[in-house]
Order: C-alpha cells, then structure tokens, then sequence
C-alpha cells in the first residue's frame, strides 16, 4: 500500500501544474554522463545529438550507439526508474555537407509513467578561418510525449490529505501529452587545443501539462573544453528555472584519459564533480573499452545531497562506427574471388606476359619504320595500310606479321585516326593501344581499364576493349557508376590487401602500375615510399619521396615529405649525401642548424626550423586509433600512414615511434633485401 501511495504522488508529481518535473534531463549514453554531462563543449561522438547537435559537425564517419539506463537504484518504494536510448549519425559526403542525426529516448517509472522523446538533429561547419579556427553550428527538433498509467487513486481524489469519493480531475483525464521542441548549438574550435561551446534547450518551452500549463523550463549550457593528445579537461555552467520559481546555476568539472595499446585496443578513465542551486551536489565515473569499430563505456552518478538511500545511477552503453572498413568491405567480392584465383595458380598474375610465340611483330623492328610513325602520330588506318604493303613488298606473311596486322586492323576499325587529344582519358586509352600494338598485353588492359573508369560514357572505346578482351583472353576490369572509390584509389586499397595476405610481389607490382598510369601521383608515390620504410628499405624509401618532392606542390605535403624523409635518415643512422632536390614551394623560417643534416653537404630540403605541429593536436587519438585498427587488421601499410601523419603534428609522440617499430618487425622477413 505504501507502494502504491508513493509511486501516486510521483505521477502527481508529474502531472500537476506546479511541479514542472517532466522532461528533466537524464543524459544521453555513458560517456557523457560519466563527465557529468559536461559534454556541451567537446560533443564529438553520436550523442551530440542530445547535448549540442553542433557536435555533429566532427563526426567524420557514421556511428550508433545504444544506451540503457538505471536511475536512482535502490529507491525505498521499489520504484523501478529506467532510461533507454539509441542514436544514429550520418556524415553527408563526409561530413563535408554537415550531419545528420536521429535519436530516441524512453524513460520509464516502473508502469505508472514514461516519456518519450524522438530527436532529428543537424550540425554542420559553419566557418573557418585561414588560422585554423572553426565554428560549428547545429539544431534539433524533437517530438515529446508522456503518459502515466492507471491506478486506484486515479476515482478517488485526495486534496491536503482529504479524500472524498470522486475521480481526481487530472488522472482520470487523457493520460497522454505531446509536445514540440527545439535545441540549438554552436562550437567555436580555436586553432589548437581550446573549444568552447554554447547549447540551448528547449527553444521554445513546450507545455506538456495534462491539468494545466506545465513548460519545460529554457536550459543555456556554456562549456569549454581542452584537448591534449589523450587527455581532456573540461567545465561546464548550466542556468534554467527550477521548479519553484527561482533560477537554478550548476558548475561541474571533469576530466577524461585514454590509455591506448597497440594491440589490446583502448581503455578509458573519466570523473567529475558538481556542485550548485538546491543542494545539487554529485560525483560520476566512467570507463570506456573501444577496438576497431566498437566502443562500451560504462558510467555511473552519485548524488551527494538530495536523494538519499540510493546506490546511485548505473549507465552502460555499446557503440559502432562504420569507417575503416574490414578488408572484406574494402574489396568487392569479386576482387576477392580473382585473388583466391591467383593464388592457386588460376588466370593471369601480375608481370605475366604472353609467351613469345604469341606476340605480334616488334614495332621496333627497323625495317617497321614507317608503321611505327604512323602508329606514334595515331594515324591507325594509315599505319595498317602502311603494314599491308611492306608484307606484300616482302613477299612474305609471318605469323608475328599476321598478328600485328590482325591488330591493327581492329584498332584502325573503331579509330582510323585519333587526333587531338583533348582529354585525360584520351591519353591512358591512347596509351593502352600503343600497348595493344606491342603485345604488352596486360598493361594494354590495365591501361584500357583506367581509361574506362575515367570516361564511363565513350561507347566506341568501350566496344575497342571488349574486342580487346575477347582476342586476349583477358578482362578488363569496369568498377561500377557507384563505386566508392576511383581506380587509383581502388588499386591503393588493393595494395592493403596484398600487403595484409604478406603477397609483398603482388604489392610491388600494383605499386608499380600504380606509378605507371599516374606517375604524378602524390600519393601513389608517397605509399610506396611507405613500403620501403615498412620492409626497413630505407635509402629506397629516401629516394622515392626525394622524386615526390619533384611532383608536389602543396607546401603542407612537401612539409609532410620532408619529415618521411627524416625519419628515414634517422633509421639509417644519418643522412646520405645524394642528388640536391629543391622543392617546388620553399618553406620560409628563420634559420637554424638542420635536423640531421651532415656538417659537408647539408641538404636543402632538410635546413629548416625545427617546425611547430603540423594540424591540430586534437586529430591524433583519431589518427592513432584509425593506426591501430588497420595494425589490427594487418594493414602495415594504412597504420604506417596514420602514425607517420601522428609524428608530422607531433614529432616527438612515443607512442607512435613504438608503433612503428612494432610494425617494421611484423614486416615479412623474405620481403627484406
């Protein structure tokens, strides 16, 4: 009975006119709560959602989370207090055209009352300034809806003690509200560490009232965060209305630690503490174990005036993100077929060629003279006719004549001539024929394939390298209209995926056609150099980013170079004098004695300052857990890329040295020269 009575004036509590108790904020996930909430400046994962929608504007992959809640375990009444919570973010076009959320919320007091609350948020870069700065901005709308359930005293109501027979005005009515409501929010992120942060909830002050007007109160949060590496510090203010009329102000500070591992994931420490109007008074903790794609955290609240006889409020959350996929989502199906394939010795591997027998006549040939001309100048028609008349001034016919003649003439069909050369494309397809015509037949059609990929809409070149195909016995590959990535970038990942199976020939090979469609590639050019400096080739690593420096003209990526380049000469135990490169965009500092640079022969791209960071510090925990998930995986490659761009912004992060360290020991021993 006494139950019943209590958990009675709870839902009055509720419903009536005066206590304005509905819709009080319980936080969203463990994370969060596990600061106290005080979550308003940093909001960078899903749950931004509920405590600035401008936090999503950091989200640079998909994430979900889900959340289950117990408030106030151990209440004297029994009363079964739960909160459960699921959040989806969507970064469009990577981000680049904002975020988009969706968030729902189910709080329930055993089955007398609940709420409901469903979120559609939004949050997008608003501007930036040359410095580094950014201003994020972000709004929600939300639908909310509460009930209670009934019970005995809904027909028989009681005023200051009094109970008379009668139904009670307000339990016994509609037993459902619902209501509209807004947040806004905003993040200024300064260039390096600082980020503060501004929310407003509840715009517009619903009234969920059943007997009476009955508003959620305005919340303005306002909270500054600083991020150092695996560390954060934040505080946070907090002023609404309170229930009695006066005006409620609450500070908390918290703190969070992440202690990464190579191979073991990362593990999480957090707390805060608050204080404030109306005995407001609580500690929280949390811990978080995250791993490739998944994220628990744990977080749990103790009021330290107020509430007594509790043991506190226990939070548990699971969380995805969809970047960095596994090389099974990396690669199509069929990719993985062809490389099974490969392996057990099926179809045509890379550096494969048709036997002598089977080529065509060598356009060198001196005595081809003129055919070559014309086949240089794309004069194909002419050329074929030009091949006609010397067999016949001959008086012989050659197999090897045959085929070229053979081969000519299905080029000269479709194309008698190709002038003007307007196009990329234009160029690799052109490219690719040359090929054709010297019975470099798989480079013919890997050329033909990235010509394809380039230019999806040139039917007559399409109808050439199906022709192509069939006289080959080979298959040019066509990535689907929405495929991912490009060609180039679809052969990188490739090379993930070899390197990974430890096919260290299959990885020089495709790095190589790389070089070869795209030899202006930076960043072609910068993996193979990345390589080198995996299997401890560190002199090829040295000259294969020396020749990138010549192709790049971005002075942040030639900075980026000339750092790789360090590294290597600190592996090798000091820098070798070789051929002088001066790059294409000189980066002006005052001067000061070269890193590593020989007392003789100091090298120019190596006199330079000791730089500052390059990129904000704030990136590396999502560098160095993106590094650990393709070392996970066996992608040395990707990790060696995200611990290098780590020691670019902070040259002297331990742990990134280590990890790569770990990886050139991972590295196949065969592969070494």
């Amino acid at each position: 009975m006494k139950r019943i009575l209590t958990a009675a004036a709870f839902i009055l509590a509720l419903a009536g006119s005066a206590a304005q108790a509905a819709f009080e904020d319980q936080g969203a996930g463990a994370r969060a709560p596990g600061l106290g909430n005080a979550f308003t400046a940093l909001a960078d994962d899903v749950y931004a959602i509920y405590y600035n929608p401008s936090g999503l504007a950091q989200l640079d992959r998909p994430q979900f989370s889900t959340a289950y809640t117990r408030l106030l375990m151990g209440l004297s009444d029994g009363t079964n207090l739960s909160l459960s919570q699921l959040a989806y973010a969507y970064p469009i076009k990577n981000g680049r055209q904002g975020t988009l959320g969706f968030g729902y919320q189910q709080y329930s007091a055993s089955t007398l009352y609940s709420e409901r609350t469903i979120h559609l948020s939004y949050g997008r870069l608003l501007w930036q300034s040359d410095a580094g700065s950014h201003l994020l901005g972000g709004v929600s709308l939300k639908q909310l809806s509460h009930s209670f359930g009934s019970s005995p005293e809904a027909s028989n109501a009681c005023n200051d003690g009094v109970c008379a027979s009668g139904a009670d005005p307000v339990l016994s009515g509609a037993n459902t509200k619902s209501a509209y409501d807004a947040d806004i929010g905003f993040i200024y992120r300064f260039p390096k560490r600082l980020q503060i942060g501004l929310a407003v909830l509840h715009v517009n002050q619903p009234d969920v009232g059943f007997g009476g007007p009955d508003k959620v109160p305005m919340s303005t949060r306002v909270g500054v965060a600083w991020k150092s590496l695996w560390m954060s510090l934040m505080g946070e203010v907090r002023q609404e209305q309170s229930p009695v009329g006066t005006t409620d102000r609450d500070l908390i500070l918290a703190a969070e630690r992440f202690f990464p591992t190579l191979t073991s994931g990362q593990f999480g420490l957090r707390g805060s503490f608050g204080y404030g109007s109306r005995d407001f008074e609580q500690i929280t903790m949390g811990l978080s174990y995250r791993i490739n794609k998944i994220q628990i955290d744990y977080g749990f609240m103790m009021p330290l005036a107020g509430v007594e006889g509790t043991m506190g409020t226990h939070r548990v959350s699971l969380g995805w993100h969809f970047g960095a996929p596994t090389p099974d989502e990396e690669i199509t199906q069929e990719l993985l077929d062809q490389a099974r394939a490969l392996r057990e010795g099926h179809g045509p591997s890379y550096g494969y060629e048709y036997a002598e027998e089977l080529k065509p006549q060598d356009l060198d040939d001196l005595r081809l003279a003129e055919v070559r001309r014309l086949v240089e100048t794309r004069l194909y028609q002419q050329a074929h006719e030009a091949l006609a008349k010397f067999v016949k001034g001959q008086g012989m016919s050659t197999p090897p004549l045959l085929r070229l003649s053979n081969r000519l003439e299905l080029v000269s069909h479709y194309y008698p001539d190709w002038s003007g050369l307007t196009n990329p494309w234009e160029h690799v397809a052109v490219s690719g024929i040359d090929n054709f015509l010297r019975g470099h037949d798989r480079r013919a059609m890997l050329k033909a394939s990235y010509a394809l990929n380039l230019s999806r809409n040139d039917t007559k070149f399409d109808h050439l390298v199906a022709e192509m195909e069939t006289a080959l016995s080979l298959k040019a590959e066509r990535l689907a209209a929405d495929h991912p990535r490009s060609f180039i970038d679809e052969m990188l990942y490739r090379v993930e995926a070899a390197n990974s199976r430890n096919e260290m020939q299959t990885v020089d090979a495709l790095l190589s056609d790389i070089l070869d469609l795209d030899p202006s590639n930076y960043i072609a050019t910068e993996r193979v150099g990345s390589m080198y400096y995996i299997l401890g080739r560190y002199q090829d690593s040295i000259d294969t980013w020396e020749k990138a420096l010549t192709q790049e003209k971005r002075s942040t990526e030639i900075e980026n170079i000339r750092r790789y380049i360090e590294l290597a000469r600190e592996r090798l135990g000091g820098p070798k004098p070789a051929q002088q490169v001066q790059p294409v965009v000189a980066a002006p500092a005052p001067a000061r004695p070269p890193v590593l640079a020989p007392a003789a022969a100091p090298k120019p791209a190596l006199q330079r300052p000791q730089a500052a960071p390059r990129g904000d510090v704030r990136d590396v925990e999502r560098l160095f857990q993106k590094g650990v998930e393709h070392y996970a995986r066996g992608e040395y490659l990707q990790a060696t890329a995200m611990f290098m761009r780590i020691l670019q912004i902070d040259p002297e992060n331990a742990q990134a040295r280590k990890a790569l360290e770990r990886i050139q020991n991972k590295a196949p021993e065969s592969a070494n020269p």
